[in-house]
């Protein structure tokens, strides 16, 4: 199964994830590097994987899968 994410599967709310504040802290954002820490807004992606929503929203701007998950 492709992590890819395609427009045509995918509505474009899902394509920015879904939008969520952090409750405790989770390690750290594959794009940024930074820590991903309580209070933070954070997307949840289909795979489950999060990132801060500002760095994903980017991210998405010129990719379609998710930085973890890249397509085969």
């Amino acid at each position: 199964m492709s992590a890819q994410l395609s427009s045509a599967q995918t509505p474009s709310s899902m394509l920015q994830g879904q939008k969520d504040v952090l409750s405790k802290d989770a390690g750290e954002c594959a794009i940024c590097l930074e820590e991903l820490v309580q209070g933070d807004t954070i997307a949840r992606l289909p795979c489950l994987c999060i990132y801060h929503k500002g760095c994903i929203d980017e991210w998405f701007e010129v990719n379609r899968s998710c930085p973890e998950h890249p397509s085969d």
